[in-house]
């Protein structure tokens, strides 16, 4: 495809919030605003990050109670500014009643344990993603010798091993949490005048869910579908998977709603949902592309290798522990991709998007790496 008809795939991404829009651009939290009836997102700010806030969305039912998907980071910043705009809004922390999150990322979970301490409000997620976080905490992440034989089949210099080594072992940024109730893909969830059902969608994580609203003709698209950033792909994942292939078959499930407005997990709302699908995936499939036309010079050369011939965001000469430790394992998702004989098929399945010419990324939800 060239770059007049990519430019015109990208032009079909329609903001729907020009306040978010703006103070996504001014590098400002945007005040509560309604964005359907008794639905209202507001900001949950995130500490230290590229990107400020979470995008996180009230739910009110017809008395004083309501309902909150991805309440944001555990800190006493996003707490005080939770019981702000619900002030705005004209509610107050005592109406929580459920607290919904679309996945484990301390910026999507993160409060809720301290809110249901709070409130006694119930908290849902899914029962894919209770297992990744049980995973995530589990000892593999104290395990240096482990990440050590990682690294060696990596094949890392011995002079970048230390700032991996000190990045592996930090503590993470998300405790563990018993939900108190577990959701299955197609479940619904009866929320006092809002009906959500479920859609599993893994890969930026193993059990990351959407949420869709029938009657408001709204999804709710935590970090899978965001209106210009690209998501990292198997940021917690389940020994085993192959969190590539189901993050672009889980792309391809959102395409039923294209006349749906998305409410995302970052930046601004918008519609346009097929359009930025196609675009996720072209993003994506042009990478492996890339691994793979790589592969005929380099044959079984390391990951490292092959990290070091690709485009990252930010730039490889500048990329150090996290961001460094994520390049690797997404160039190893890709090389494996390349190597399963399934690129043909995905090519085949996304036809001619694999060539787009796509609009430059701004930025990252999770310290993830995008190209």
């Amino acid at each position: 495809m060239n770059a007049a008809r990519g430019k015109m795939e990208a032009a079909r991404i329609h903001p729907t919030s020009a306040g978010q829009l703006a103070a996504l651009r001014a590098r400002e939290l945007p005040p509560p605003e309604r964005v359907a009836p008794n639905v209202w997102a507001i900001a949950s700010p995130i500490p230290d990050g590229g990107v400020r806030y979470t995008l996180s969305y009230v739910l009110l039912s017809g008395d004083s109670s309501f309902h909150l998907l991805d309440p944001g980071w555990d800190s006493a910043e996003n707490l005080d500014a939770l019981r702000g705009n619900l002030r705005t809004i004209g509610v107050s922390l005592d109406g929580l009643s459920t607290i919904i999150a679309t996945h484990h990322h301390p910026d999507h979970l993160g409060i809720a344990g301290t809110l249901r301490d709070i409130t006694g409000a119930k908290v849902v997620l899914s029962r894919a993603e209770r297992a990744v976080l049980t995973h995530q905490l589990g000892p593999w992440r104290r395990d240096l010798e482990a990440y050590d034989r990682v690294l060696d089949g990596w094949g890392v210099p011995a002079g970048r091993r230390a700032e991996l080594r000190a990045s592996f072992g930090r503590a993470p940024l998300f405790a563990d949490i018993e939900p108190d109730l577990l959701l299955e893909d197609g479940d619904v969830l009866e929320l006092d005048g809002h009906c959500l059902t479920a859609l599993s969608t893994p890969g930026h994580t193993g059990g990351h869910l959407c949420f869709v609203d029938r009657e408001r003709r709204v999804v709710y698209g935590g970090d899978h579908v965001l209106p210009q950033i690209y998501s990292g792909v198997g940021l917690g994942v389940l020994p085993g998977a192959e969190p590539l292939p189901d993050f672009l078959a889980s792309l391809q499930l959102m395409r039923r709603y294209e006349e749906y407005e998305v409410l995302p997990g970052h930046e601004y709302r918008f519609r346009g949902l097929a359009a930025r699908v196609d675009a996720i995936a072209a993003h994506h499939l042009r990478r492996t592309r890339t691994v793979a036309a790589l592969g005929a010079e380099m044959g079984n050369a390391p990951v490292w290798d092959y990290a070091q011939r690709l485009r990252w965001t930010p730039s490889r000469d500048r990329l150090e522990g996290f961001y460094l430790n994520s390049a690797l394992r997404q160039t190893e998702m890709h090389l494996n991709l390349a190597r399963s004989g399934l690129l043909e098929v995905l090519l085949a399945r996304h036809e001619g998007l694999a060539g787009q010419t796509l609009p430059q990324n701004i930025g990252n939800p999770d310290g993830s790496l995008i190209g």
